[in-house]
Protein backbone atom coordinates (compact mmCIF):
# COMPACT_ATOMS: atom_id res chain seq x y z
CA UNK A 1 0.00 0.00 0.00
CA UNK A 2 1.46 3.33 -1.08
CA UNK A 3 0.42 6.96 -1.16
CA UNK A 4 -2.00 8.32 -3.69
CA UNK A 5 0.61 10.21 -5.72
CA UNK A 6 3.08 7.33 -5.75
CA UNK A 7 0.28 4.93 -6.64
CA UNK A 8 -0.69 7.03 -9.67
CA UNK A 9 2.91 6.98 -10.91
CA UNK A 10 3.25 3.24 -10.23
CA UNK A 11 -0.03 2.50 -12.02
CA UNK A 12 1.05 4.47 -15.07
CA UNK A 13 4.41 2.67 -15.25
CA UNK A 14 2.96 -0.83 -14.72
CA UNK A 15 0.19 -0.41 -17.27
CA UNK A 16 2.58 1.17 -19.76
CA UNK A 17 5.00 -1.75 -19.49
CA UNK A 18 2.22 -4.36 -19.74
CA UNK A 19 0.68 -2.62 -22.74
CA UNK A 20 4.06 -2.20 -24.41
CA UNK A 21 4.81 -5.92 -24.07
CA UNK A 22 1.44 -6.86 -25.59
CA UNK A 23 1.80 -4.35 -28.43
CA UNK A 24 5.36 -5.47 -29.22
CA UNK A 25 4.32 -9.12 -29.38
CA UNK A 26 1.08 -8.49 -31.28
CA UNK A 27 2.07 -6.02 -34.01
CA UNK A 28 5.31 -7.54 -35.32
CA UNK A 29 7.57 -5.17 -33.42
CA UNK A 30 9.10 -8.39 -32.14
CA UNK A 31 8.69 -11.08 -34.80
CA UNK A 32 8.67 -14.85 -35.05
CA UNK A 33 9.67 -16.95 -32.09
CA UNK A 34 10.74 -13.82 -30.23
CA UNK A 35 7.11 -12.65 -30.12
CA UNK A 36 6.05 -15.96 -28.55
CA UNK A 37 8.87 -15.75 -25.99
CA UNK A 38 8.02 -12.13 -25.14
CA UNK A 39 4.31 -12.93 -24.85
CA UNK A 40 4.78 -15.96 -22.58
CA UNK A 41 7.37 -14.29 -20.35
CA UNK A 42 5.28 -11.11 -20.05
CA UNK A 43 2.33 -13.16 -18.84
CA UNK A 44 4.50 -14.99 -16.34
CA UNK A 45 6.16 -11.79 -15.15
CA UNK A 46 2.89 -9.93 -14.51
CA UNK A 47 1.43 -12.99 -12.76
CA UNK A 48 4.42 -13.24 -10.41
CA UNK A 49 4.34 -9.47 -9.91
CA UNK A 50 0.67 -9.63 -8.88
CA UNK A 51 1.42 -12.52 -6.50
CA UNK A 52 4.27 -10.64 -4.88
CA UNK A 53 2.26 -7.40 -4.52
CA UNK A 54 -0.64 -9.21 -2.86
CA UNK A 55 1.53 -11.03 -0.33
CA UNK A 56 3.87 -8.08 0.30
CA UNK A 57 1.00 -5.67 1.08
CA UNK A 58 -0.76 -8.33 3.19
CA UNK A 59 2.06 -8.20 5.75
CA UNK A 60 1.06 -4.69 6.88
CA UNK A 61 -2.70 -5.12 6.46
CA UNK A 62 -5.17 -6.39 9.05
CA UNK A 63 -8.64 -7.89 9.13
CA UNK A 64 -10.61 -8.20 5.89
CA UNK A 65 -8.03 -6.13 4.02
CA UNK A 66 -5.39 -8.73 4.82
CA UNK A 67 -7.62 -11.72 4.04
CA UNK A 68 -8.58 -10.65 0.52
CA UNK A 69 -4.93 -9.95 -0.31
CA UNK A 70 -3.83 -13.40 0.90
CA UNK A 71 -6.62 -15.11 -1.04
CA UNK A 72 -5.83 -13.16 -4.22
CA UNK A 73 -2.13 -13.90 -3.77
CA UNK A 74 -2.78 -17.64 -3.59
CA UNK A 75 -5.01 -17.41 -6.66
CA UNK A 76 -2.37 -15.53 -8.64
CA UNK A 77 0.30 -17.98 -7.46
CA UNK A 78 -1.75 -20.85 -8.90
CA UNK A 79 -2.37 -18.90 -12.11
CA UNK A 80 1.37 -18.12 -12.40
CA UNK A 81 2.16 -21.80 -11.89
CA UNK A 82 -0.14 -22.65 -14.78
CA UNK A 83 1.55 -19.99 -16.92
CA UNK A 84 4.99 -21.35 -15.98
CA UNK A 85 3.92 -24.83 -17.13
CA UNK A 86 2.51 -23.38 -20.34
CA UNK A 87 5.78 -21.54 -20.96
CA UNK A 88 7.75 -24.74 -20.29
CA UNK A 89 5.70 -26.67 -22.84
CA UNK A 90 6.12 -24.00 -25.51
CA UNK A 91 9.67 -22.73 -25.00
CA UNK A 92 11.53 -25.69 -23.47
CA UNK A 93 9.80 -28.81 -24.75
CA UNK A 94 8.68 -26.98 -27.93
CA UNK A 95 5.45 -28.90 -28.27
CA UNK A 96 1.73 -28.13 -28.24
CA UNK A 97 0.22 -27.85 -24.81
CA UNK A 98 -2.04 -30.87 -24.15
CA UNK A 99 -5.64 -30.37 -23.10
CA UNK A 100 -6.33 -30.93 -20.34
CA UNK A 101 -2.95 -30.41 -18.69
CA UNK A 102 -1.52 -29.39 -15.28
CA UNK A 103 -1.40 -25.86 -16.67
CA UNK A 104 -5.22 -25.80 -16.78
CA UNK A 105 -5.37 -26.75 -13.11
CA UNK A 106 -3.06 -23.84 -12.32
CA UNK A 107 -5.05 -21.36 -14.39
CA UNK A 108 -8.41 -22.43 -12.93
CA UNK A 109 -7.12 -22.34 -9.34
CA UNK A 110 -7.59 -18.56 -9.39
CA UNK A 111 -11.37 -19.01 -9.48
CA UNK A 112 -12.03 -20.22 -5.90
CA UNK A 113 -9.48 -17.81 -4.43
CA UNK A 114 -10.89 -14.86 -6.38
CA UNK A 115 -14.37 -15.89 -5.22
CA UNK A 116 -13.22 -15.81 -1.58
CA UNK A 117 -11.47 -12.45 -2.08
CA UNK A 118 -14.60 -10.88 -3.58
CA UNK A 119 -16.77 -12.16 -0.72
CA UNK A 120 -14.33 -10.73 1.83
CA UNK A 121 -14.39 -7.35 0.07
CA UNK A 122 -18.17 -7.45 -0.16
CA UNK A 123 -18.59 -8.12 3.57
CA UNK A 124 -16.27 -5.24 4.54
CA UNK A 125 -18.91 -2.49 4.47
CA UNK A 126 -19.54 0.86 6.11
CA UNK A 127 -22.02 0.80 8.97
CA UNK A 128 -23.62 4.05 7.84
CA UNK A 129 -23.99 6.04 4.64
CA UNK A 130 -25.35 9.45 3.60
CA UNK A 131 -27.43 7.59 1.03
CA UNK A 132 -29.34 5.61 3.64
CA UNK A 133 -32.55 5.61 1.59
CA UNK A 134 -30.73 4.33 -1.51
CA UNK A 135 -28.51 1.89 0.38
CA UNK A 136 -31.36 0.19 2.22
CA UNK A 137 -31.54 -3.42 1.08
CA UNK A 138 -35.28 -3.97 0.88
CA UNK A 139 -36.77 -7.11 -0.60
CA UNK A 140 -37.31 -5.29 -3.88
CA UNK A 141 -33.70 -4.07 -3.96
CA UNK A 142 -32.38 -7.59 -3.39
CA UNK A 143 -34.66 -8.90 -6.14
CA UNK A 144 -33.41 -6.22 -8.55
CA UNK A 145 -29.84 -7.17 -7.70
CA UNK A 146 -30.63 -10.83 -8.42
CA UNK A 147 -32.32 -9.96 -11.71
CA UNK A 148 -29.38 -7.75 -12.69
CA UNK A 149 -27.07 -10.70 -12.17
CA UNK A 150 -29.36 -12.93 -14.23
CA UNK A 151 -29.43 -10.36 -17.06
CA UNK A 152 -25.65 -10.05 -17.08
CA UNK A 153 -25.10 -13.83 -16.94
CA UNK A 154 -27.69 -14.53 -19.60
CA UNK A 155 -26.46 -11.84 -21.95
CA UNK A 156 -22.82 -12.83 -21.61
CA UNK A 157 -23.73 -16.50 -21.98
CA UNK A 158 -25.57 -15.78 -25.24
CA UNK A 159 -22.52 -13.85 -26.41
CA UNK A 160 -20.14 -16.65 -25.36
CA UNK A 161 -22.33 -19.36 -26.85
CA UNK A 162 -22.63 -17.56 -30.15
CA UNK A 163 -18.93 -16.80 -30.46
CA UNK A 164 -17.28 -19.86 -28.94
CA UNK A 165 -19.22 -22.29 -26.74
CA UNK A 166 -21.64 -23.28 -29.48
CA UNK A 167 -18.76 -24.18 -31.72
CA UNK A 168 -17.14 -26.22 -28.98
CA UNK A 169 -20.35 -28.17 -28.41
CA UNK A 170 -20.71 -28.80 -32.14
CA UNK A 171 -17.09 -29.92 -32.59
CA UNK A 172 -16.29 -31.62 -29.27
CA UNK A 173 -17.50 -34.44 -27.09
CA UNK A 174 -19.47 -33.09 -24.10
CA UNK A 175 -18.26 -35.98 -21.97
CA UNK A 176 -14.56 -35.44 -22.65
CA UNK A 177 -12.23 -33.78 -20.17
CA UNK A 178 -10.96 -31.44 -22.87
CA UNK A 179 -14.46 -30.09 -23.49
CA UNK A 180 -15.14 -29.61 -19.77
CA UNK A 181 -11.89 -27.70 -19.34
CA UNK A 182 -12.63 -25.58 -22.41
CA UNK A 183 -16.03 -24.46 -21.14
CA UNK A 184 -14.82 -24.09 -17.52
CA UNK A 185 -12.94 -20.92 -18.38
CA UNK A 186 -15.80 -18.81 -19.80
CA UNK A 187 -18.39 -20.18 -17.35
CA UNK A 188 -16.32 -19.41 -14.24
CA UNK A 189 -15.42 -16.03 -15.71
CA UNK A 190 -19.12 -15.23 -16.03
CA UNK A 191 -19.72 -16.11 -12.37
CA UNK A 192 -16.87 -13.91 -11.15
CA UNK A 193 -17.94 -10.98 -13.35
CA UNK A 194 -21.50 -11.16 -12.03
CA UNK A 195 -20.20 -11.06 -8.45
CA UNK A 196 -18.10 -8.00 -9.31
CA UNK A 197 -21.12 -6.26 -10.83
CA UNK A 198 -23.27 -7.08 -7.79
CA UNK A 199 -20.64 -5.72 -5.39
CA UNK A 200 -20.14 -2.58 -7.46
CA UNK A 201 -23.85 -1.86 -6.99
CA UNK A 202 -23.36 -1.70 -3.20
CA UNK A 203 -22.24 1.80 -2.19
CA UNK A 204 -21.34 0.69 1.34
CA UNK A 205 -18.34 -1.40 0.27
CA UNK A 206 -15.24 0.13 1.87
CA UNK A 207 -12.54 -1.21 -0.46
CA UNK A 208 -14.00 0.37 -3.58
CA UNK A 209 -10.68 1.16 -5.36
CA UNK A 210 -9.46 -2.39 -4.73
CA UNK A 211 -12.77 -3.84 -5.95
CA UNK A 212 -12.70 -1.81 -9.16
CA UNK A 213 -9.12 -2.73 -10.05
CA UNK A 214 -9.60 -6.38 -9.10
CA UNK A 215 -12.80 -6.49 -11.16
CA UNK A 216 -11.04 -4.92 -14.15
CA UNK A 217 -8.23 -7.45 -13.82
CA UNK A 218 -10.65 -10.37 -13.76
CA UNK A 219 -12.50 -8.85 -16.73
CA UNK A 220 -9.24 -8.66 -18.70
CA UNK A 221 -8.48 -12.31 -17.93
CA UNK A 222 -12.03 -13.22 -18.95
CA UNK A 223 -11.68 -11.36 -22.26
CA UNK A 224 -8.62 -13.41 -23.19
CA UNK A 225 -10.32 -16.61 -21.99
CA UNK A 226 -13.23 -15.90 -24.32
CA UNK A 227 -10.86 -15.10 -27.16
CA UNK A 228 -8.98 -18.37 -26.56
CA UNK A 229 -12.23 -20.36 -26.46
CA UNK A 230 -13.35 -18.74 -29.70
CA UNK A 231 -10.08 -19.59 -31.45
CA UNK A 232 -10.39 -23.17 -30.26
CA UNK A 233 -13.99 -23.36 -31.50
CA UNK A 234 -12.99 -22.23 -35.01
CA UNK A 235 -9.97 -24.57 -34.89
CA UNK A 236 -7.46 -21.76 -35.40
CA UNK A 237 -3.92 -23.05 -36.11
CA UNK A 238 -2.37 -20.81 -33.43
CA UNK A 239 -3.26 -18.26 -30.76
CA UNK A 240 -2.05 -14.76 -31.77
CA UNK A 241 -0.35 -12.72 -29.02
CA UNK A 242 -3.07 -10.07 -29.24
CA UNK A 243 -5.59 -12.58 -27.90
CA UNK A 244 -3.34 -12.98 -24.84
CA UNK A 245 -3.27 -9.25 -24.03
CA UNK A 246 -5.73 -9.79 -21.18
CA UNK A 247 -3.36 -12.34 -19.64
CA UNK A 248 -0.73 -9.58 -19.44
CA UNK A 249 -2.86 -6.58 -18.47
CA UNK A 250 -5.19 -8.51 -16.11
CA UNK A 251 -2.51 -9.56 -13.58
CA UNK A 252 -1.07 -6.03 -13.77
CA UNK A 253 -4.44 -4.58 -12.75
CA UNK A 254 -4.72 -7.12 -9.91
CA UNK A 255 -1.26 -6.04 -8.71
CA UNK A 256 -2.43 -2.42 -8.73
CA UNK A 257 -5.47 -3.44 -6.68
CA UNK A 258 -3.08 -4.65 -3.98
CA UNK A 259 -1.02 -1.45 -4.19
CA UNK A 260 -3.96 0.96 -4.17
CA UNK A 261 -4.38 3.15 -1.03
CA UNK A 262 -6.98 1.81 1.38
CA UNK A 263 -9.85 4.23 2.19
CA UNK A 264 -11.03 4.62 5.76
CA UNK A 265 -14.22 2.72 6.72
CA UNK A 266 -15.73 6.00 7.92
CA UNK A 267 -14.98 7.79 4.69
CA UNK A 268 -18.06 8.58 2.64
CA UNK A 269 -18.46 8.00 -1.09
CA UNK A 270 -15.95 9.77 -3.30
CA UNK A 271 -16.73 12.82 -5.41
CA UNK A 272 -17.28 10.69 -8.51
CA UNK A 273 -20.11 8.85 -6.75
CA UNK A 274 -22.75 10.20 -9.13
CA UNK A 275 -20.93 9.01 -12.26
CA UNK A 276 -20.46 5.56 -10.71
CA UNK A 277 -24.16 5.44 -9.84
CA UNK A 278 -25.00 5.96 -13.50
CA UNK A 279 -22.50 3.25 -14.41
CA UNK A 280 -24.19 0.86 -11.97
CA UNK A 281 -27.63 1.64 -13.41
CA UNK A 282 -26.45 0.99 -16.98
CA UNK A 283 -24.23 -2.01 -16.16
CA UNK A 284 -26.84 -4.78 -16.78
CA UNK A 285 -27.84 -3.30 -20.12
CA UNK A 286 -24.39 -3.10 -21.73
CA UNK A 287 -23.96 -6.87 -22.26
CA UNK A 288 -27.68 -7.09 -23.06
CA UNK A 289 -27.25 -4.52 -25.81
CA UNK A 290 -24.22 -6.31 -27.27
CA UNK A 291 -25.89 -9.72 -27.30
CA UNK A 292 -29.11 -8.22 -28.71
CA UNK A 293 -27.21 -6.61 -31.59
CA UNK A 294 -25.53 -9.95 -32.33
CA UNK A 295 -28.84 -11.84 -32.26
CA UNK A 296 -30.48 -9.24 -34.54
CA UNK A 297 -27.58 -9.51 -36.94
CA UNK A 298 -27.94 -13.28 -37.10
CA UNK A 299 -31.71 -13.02 -37.49
CA UNK A 300 -31.74 -10.32 -40.19
CA UNK A 301 -28.53 -10.97 -42.09
CA UNK A 302 -28.09 -14.64 -41.31
CA UNK A 303 -24.32 -14.41 -41.59
CA UNK A 304 -23.69 -16.65 -38.56
CA UNK A 305 -26.45 -19.13 -39.19
CA UNK A 306 -29.89 -19.53 -37.60
CA UNK A 307 -30.45 -19.30 -33.87
CA UNK A 308 -30.36 -22.60 -32.02
CA UNK A 309 -32.50 -23.75 -29.08
CA UNK A 310 -29.94 -22.65 -26.45
CA UNK A 311 -29.80 -19.09 -27.79
CA UNK A 312 -33.58 -18.85 -28.06
CA UNK A 313 -34.15 -20.20 -24.55
CA UNK A 314 -31.47 -18.06 -22.96
CA UNK A 315 -32.64 -14.97 -24.85
CA UNK A 316 -36.23 -15.51 -23.71
CA UNK A 317 -35.04 -15.91 -20.10
CA UNK A 318 -33.12 -12.62 -20.29
CA UNK A 319 -36.16 -10.90 -21.82
CA UNK A 320 -38.38 -12.09 -18.96
CA UNK A 321 -35.75 -10.96 -16.42
CA UNK A 322 -35.67 -7.47 -17.97
CA UNK A 323 -39.48 -7.20 -17.80
CA UNK A 324 -39.53 -8.36 -14.17
CA UNK A 325 -36.74 -5.94 -13.29
CA UNK A 326 -38.67 -3.01 -14.75
CA UNK A 327 -41.83 -4.05 -12.88
CA UNK A 328 -39.99 -4.36 -9.57
CA UNK A 329 -38.27 -1.02 -10.17
CA UNK A 330 -41.62 0.59 -10.99
CA UNK A 331 -43.16 -0.73 -7.76
CA UNK A 332 -40.14 0.40 -5.70
CA UNK A 333 -40.19 3.85 -7.32
CA UNK A 334 -43.90 4.18 -6.57
CA UNK A 335 -43.28 3.30 -2.92
CA UNK A 336 -40.40 5.78 -2.84
CA UNK A 337 -42.61 8.57 -4.22
CA UNK A 338 -45.25 7.82 -1.59
CA UNK A 339 -42.60 7.89 1.14
CA UNK A 340 -41.28 11.22 -0.15
CA UNK A 341 -44.77 12.70 -0.19
CA UNK A 342 -45.39 11.49 3.34
CA UNK A 343 -42.06 12.98 4.40
CA UNK A 344 -43.01 16.30 2.77
CA UNK A 345 -46.33 16.31 4.63
CA UNK A 346 -44.54 15.54 7.89
CA UNK A 347 -41.98 18.30 7.33
CA UNK A 348 -44.72 20.77 6.39
CA UNK A 349 -46.66 19.91 9.56
CA UNK A 350 -43.53 20.26 11.68
CA UNK A 351 -42.76 23.64 10.10
CA UNK A 352 -46.19 25.04 11.03
CA UNK A 353 -46.92 23.35 14.36
CA UNK A 354 -45.54 23.47 17.87
CA UNK A 355 -43.58 20.27 18.64
CA UNK A 356 -44.68 20.12 22.30
CA UNK A 357 -48.42 20.75 22.10
CA UNK A 358 -49.16 19.96 18.46
CA UNK A 359 -50.94 23.31 18.08
CA UNK A 360 -50.31 25.70 15.22
CA UNK A 361 -47.18 27.79 15.71
CA UNK A 362 -46.90 31.56 15.47
CA UNK A 363 -46.07 31.56 11.73
CA UNK A 364 -49.20 29.57 10.81
CA UNK A 365 -51.35 31.61 13.21
CA UNK A 366 -50.22 34.92 11.72
CA UNK A 367 -50.84 33.61 8.20
CA UNK A 368 -54.41 32.57 9.12
CA UNK A 369 -54.91 35.92 10.84
CA UNK A 370 -53.83 37.73 7.66
CA UNK A 371 -56.33 35.67 5.66
CA UNK A 372 -59.12 36.45 8.15
CA UNK A 373 -58.28 40.16 8.00
CA UNK A 374 -58.33 40.09 4.19
CA UNK A 375 -61.78 38.42 4.22
CA UNK A 376 -62.95 40.98 6.77
CA UNK A 377 -61.88 43.93 4.60
CA UNK A 378 -63.25 42.38 1.40
CA UNK A 379 -66.53 40.78 2.52
CA UNK A 380 -67.04 42.12 6.04
CA UNK A 381 -66.63 38.63 7.52
CA UNK A 382 -66.45 39.04 11.31
CA UNK A 383 -63.86 37.28 13.47
CA UNK A 384 -62.52 37.37 16.98
CA UNK A 385 -59.02 37.06 18.37
CA UNK A 386 -58.24 35.69 21.84
CA UNK A 387 -54.87 36.09 23.49
CA UNK A 388 -54.48 33.60 26.38
CA UNK A 389 -51.60 33.82 28.87
CA UNK A 390 -51.16 31.54 31.91
CA UNK A 391 -50.79 33.27 35.27
CA UNK A 392 -47.59 32.71 37.26
CA UNK A 393 -46.37 29.99 34.90
CA UNK A 394 -42.73 30.81 35.69
CA UNK A 395 -43.36 29.77 39.28
CA UNK A 396 -44.60 26.39 38.07
CA UNK A 397 -41.32 25.77 36.25
CA UNK A 398 -39.23 27.03 39.15
CA UNK A 399 -41.01 25.01 41.84
CA UNK A 400 -42.12 21.81 40.04
CA UNK A 401 -39.60 21.65 37.19
CA UNK A 402 -39.81 22.06 33.44
CA UNK A 403 -41.22 18.56 32.91
CA UNK A 404 -44.25 19.47 35.02
CA UNK A 405 -44.51 22.76 33.14
CA UNK A 406 -44.50 20.99 29.79
CA UNK A 407 -47.21 18.63 30.97
CA UNK A 408 -49.27 21.64 32.06
CA UNK A 409 -48.89 23.25 28.62
CA UNK A 410 -50.04 20.04 26.96
CA UNK A 411 -53.17 19.95 29.16
CA UNK A 412 -53.91 23.58 28.33
CA UNK A 413 -53.57 22.88 24.61
CA UNK A 414 -55.94 19.93 24.86
CA UNK A 415 -58.57 21.95 26.72
CA UNK A 416 -58.30 24.88 24.30
CA UNK A 417 -59.06 22.54 21.40
CA UNK A 418 -62.18 21.34 23.21
CA UNK A 419 -63.50 24.90 23.43
CA UNK A 420 -63.47 25.78 19.72
CA UNK A 421 -64.75 24.44 16.42
CA UNK A 422 -62.66 22.57 13.91
CA UNK A 423 -62.64 25.63 11.66
CA UNK A 424 -61.12 27.84 14.37
CA UNK A 425 -57.38 28.10 14.93
CA UNK A 426 -55.60 27.47 18.23
CA UNK A 427 -51.89 28.25 18.36
CA UNK A 428 -49.05 28.39 20.82
CA UNK A 429 -47.48 31.79 20.24
CA UNK A 430 -44.54 31.19 22.55
CA UNK A 431 -43.82 30.15 26.14
CA UNK A 432 -47.14 30.11 27.98
CA UNK A 433 -48.95 32.36 25.45
CA UNK A 434 -51.73 30.98 23.24
CA UNK A 435 -53.81 32.51 20.47
CA UNK A 436 -57.32 31.56 19.36
CA UNK A 437 -58.80 32.77 16.07
CA UNK A 438 -62.59 32.48 15.94
CA UNK A 439 -64.08 33.13 12.50
CA UNK A 440 -67.69 33.59 11.44
CA UNK A 441 -70.75 34.15 13.62
CA UNK A 442 -69.43 32.47 16.78
CA UNK A 443 -69.23 35.13 19.51
CA UNK A 444 -65.61 35.35 20.68
CA UNK A 445 -66.48 36.40 24.21
CA UNK A 446 -68.49 33.21 24.71
CA UNK A 447 -65.47 31.21 23.59
CA UNK A 448 -63.35 33.14 26.11
CA UNK A 449 -65.70 32.33 28.99
CA UNK A 450 -65.80 28.70 27.85
CA UNK A 451 -62.00 28.59 27.95
CA UNK A 452 -61.86 30.01 31.49
CA UNK A 453 -64.47 27.48 32.63
CA UNK A 454 -62.60 24.60 30.97
CA UNK A 455 -59.28 25.57 32.56
CA UNK A 456 -61.06 25.58 35.93
CA UNK A 457 -59.49 26.26 39.28
CA UNK A 458 -56.37 24.22 38.53
CA UNK A 459 -55.04 26.50 35.80
CA UNK A 460 -55.21 30.29 36.07
CA UNK A 461 -55.14 32.31 32.85
CA UNK A 462 -55.76 35.84 31.63
CA UNK A 463 -57.53 36.37 28.31
CA UNK A 464 -57.57 39.38 26.03
CA UNK A 465 -60.31 39.47 23.37
CA UNK A 466 -60.58 41.59 20.20
CA UNK A 467 -63.83 41.52 18.21
CA UNK A 468 -63.62 42.56 14.56
CA UNK A 469 -67.24 42.95 13.51
CA UNK A 470 -67.45 46.44 11.99
CA UNK A 471 -65.26 47.39 9.00
CA UNK A 472 -62.07 49.22 9.98
CA UNK A 473 -59.92 50.07 6.93
CA UNK A 474 -56.91 50.95 9.10
CA UNK A 475 -56.92 47.68 11.05
CA UNK A 476 -54.21 45.16 10.24
CA UNK A 477 -53.34 41.73 11.56
CA UNK A 478 -50.47 43.21 13.56
CA UNK A 479 -52.63 45.91 15.18
CA UNK A 480 -55.36 43.41 16.06
CA UNK A 481 -52.82 41.08 17.65
CA UNK A 482 -51.31 44.00 19.56
CA UNK A 483 -54.76 45.03 20.85
CA UNK A 484 -55.44 41.47 22.04
CA UNK A 485 -52.09 41.40 23.79
CA UNK A 486 -52.84 44.75 25.45
CA UNK A 487 -56.26 43.51 26.58
CA UNK A 488 -54.68 40.39 28.07
CA UNK A 489 -52.25 42.49 30.13
CA UNK A 490 -55.18 44.58 31.37
CA UNK A 491 -56.83 41.36 32.58
CA UNK A 492 -53.57 40.35 34.25
CA UNK A 493 -53.32 43.72 36.01
CA UNK A 494 -56.85 43.20 37.30
CA UNK A 495 -55.63 40.15 39.22
CA UNK A 496 -55.67 37.47 36.53
CA UNK A 497 -58.11 34.64 36.01
CA UNK A 498 -60.35 36.82 33.87
CA UNK A 499 -60.80 38.46 30.50
CA UNK A 500 -60.87 41.91 28.97
CA UNK A 501 -62.68 42.60 25.69
CA UNK A 502 -61.32 45.21 23.28
CA UNK A 503 -64.00 46.06 20.74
Amino acid sequence: MIGTRRFAITAAVVLALATAASVAASFDIVKGEGAVVLDDLAQLATGLFATGCCWWTARRATGPDRRWRLATGFGMAGWSTGQALWTWYQLVERRAVPSPSPADAGYLSIVPFAFVALLVIGNFRRSDSPDALLDRRSRGARLVLLLDGLIVVGSLFVLAWTTSLGGLVAAGNPGSAAFLVAIAYPVTDLVLLVIVVALCADRKVVLRPQLRLLGLGLAALAASDFAFAYLVSVQAPEVPPLANAGFVVGPALIALAALAPVPSPSTGPSRDRRSWQWAYLLMPYVPLLVSSVLVLRRTIIGGLGPLDAVEIGCGFTVFVAVILRQLVTLVDNTKLVLQLRESERTLTHQAHHDPLTGLANRALFERRLDEAMADHHRDGTPFGLLFVDLDDFKAVNDVSGHAHGDALLERVAQRLRQCVRDTDVVARLGGDEFGVLVEGLEEPEKVAFRILDELGEEISASVGVVICADPDPEATAATVLSRADHAMYEAKRDGGRGLVIHS
